[in-house]
């Protein structure tokens, strides 16, 4: 089957429904989880694909189509926080990937107004699943979190355990970065160093929380002795000043990842 690109594919985005199957997508449901003493509630989206496909990690890399939720219309949500276990990077038709192969347990910390009150989940997702071509999905989610009970626990924590490492945990420090002013942006590197060195495959991954017309795009890393150096460019016209606690480096490598959060 010849490769088609995200891009020119996204009119074939569809609704999940029994009656209309999507290529590429067993099934998706919510894993309803457990309340936790705080009053936050630990739930997971569960996508199960057919074998061989993938679907993408927060950074999808080229062509890749990162999850984007919606619970706007969900009872007593004050907020979310998504809690992504290790992807994988993947190197097909001359792009890099990142994500997840065959299936995506991917938790989500609710946090309630009221932590007396019932917690309900009404909302969507919007993601993307790939193989020789890429189909954009879009599904929607409900669930009532349950307040006394737990459900798929151990599904729940196994994704949570193959979170990102910290840096310290992991041996894994930040010695150096740089952010140059270019034309439309900044180009941004992190020199990070391991007594233990990288994986000559390692493929380090930097974010900024830009605006919502500006975006970062990955550029290759380097591997020199212990070090690994990173690089990317952000598209952010109006931005002049870089707040350098705001940039997260992940490291990703052998199905494991670590992070570091700022740059000083």
């Amino acid at each position: 089957m010849k490769h088609v690109s995200t891009l020119a594919l996204i009119a074939l985005a569809q609704s999940v429904s029994a009656e209309s199957p999507i290529l590429g997508l067993d099934s998706i449901d919510v894993i309803a989880g457990w309340r936790q003493a705080d009053g936050s509630h630990i739930a997971a989206v569960n996508i199960q694909l057919e074998k061989g496909w993938k679907t993408y990690w927060r950074v999808a890399g080229g062509g890749g189509i990162p999850p984007q939720f919606d619970w706007s219309a969900s009872e007593n949500i004050a907020s979310f926080e998504v809690q992504w276990p290790a992807p994988s990077v993947f190197h097909d038709y001359d792009q890099q990937t990142i994500g997840y192969k065959d299936a995506l347990i991917l938790p989500i910390v609710f946090h309630p107004k009221d932590a007396n009150k019932p917690m309900r989940i009404s909302g969507s997702i919007d993601f993307g699943v790939c193989e020789n071509v890429c189909v954009p999905v879009q599904s929607a989610l409900n669930a009532t979190l349950p307040s006394r009970v737990a459900v798929g626990k151990s599904a729940i924590k196994q994704a949570l355990n193959n979170r990102a490492r910290s840096g310290q945990s992991a041996g894994v420090s930040l010695v150096k970065c740089a952010f140059t002013p270019i034309k439309g942006g900044f180009a941004i590197s992190a020199k990070l160093e391991t007594e233990n060195g990288f994986h000559k495959r390692a493929v380090g991954v930097l974010e900024y929380p830009a605006g919502p017309n500006d975006w970062v795009q990955q550029q290759p890393s380097e591997i020199s002795g212990y070090n690994l150096t990173a690089h990317a460019i952000l598209y952010a016209k109006d931005v002049a000043f870089l707040d350098r606690s705001k940039l997260r480096v992940t490291v990703l490598s052998k199905g494991k990842a670590v992070e570091i959060q700022g740059c000083t």
